[in-house]
């Protein structure tokens, strides 16, 4: 009795009903609705029919959700605040400072390698520079 409620259900709510043989009809369908047999669109319509034909046969009943089991609990992750009751003002100090030394050191390397880029693209303009000049006087 009970799949026979959800089967009506199931059909009130999408339009359709599966009877004997699977052949799936459209309920409610008018002849107001202007259309005849055999043109595009009821063959577009009868294509439509078939693909949910196979739908229906493998959709859940409306009732699959009561069945299901709920989620398991999650155990609530530390807020921030809770996180930094944690840390004791020595280590955050400590760790600020191997962080901004951190940053003076390898600024201090970068601009190194920098410097060294710039010095060997002028060695090398001025050495190009050098070469067209003499290639000009010798012409």
């Amino acid at each position: 009795v009970l799949a026979n409620d959800v089967r009506h259900q199931q059909e009130m709510l999408w339009g359709f009903r599966k009877v004997e043989g699977g052949v799936v009809q459209r309920l409610g369908k008018s002849s107001v609705e202007g259309e005849t047999d055999g043109t595009i669109s009821e063959f577009r319509e009868n294509q439509r029919l078939a693909a949910f034909a196979s739908f229906l046969s493998h959709a859940p009943p409306l009732n699959a959700r009561r069945l299901l089991t709920p989620l398991p609990r999650r155990r609530p992750r530390c807020t921030p605040a809770a996180a930094m009751a944690d840390v004791s003002e020595r280590t955050l100090q400590l760790s600020v400072l191997v962080a901004f030394a951190s940053g003076v050191l390898l600024g201090w390397q970068a601009n190194r390698l920098r410097r060294r880029y710039l010095d060997w693209r002028k060695r090398r303009l001025q050495d190009k520079l050098a070469a067209t000049q003499k290639k000009l006087d010798l012409a």
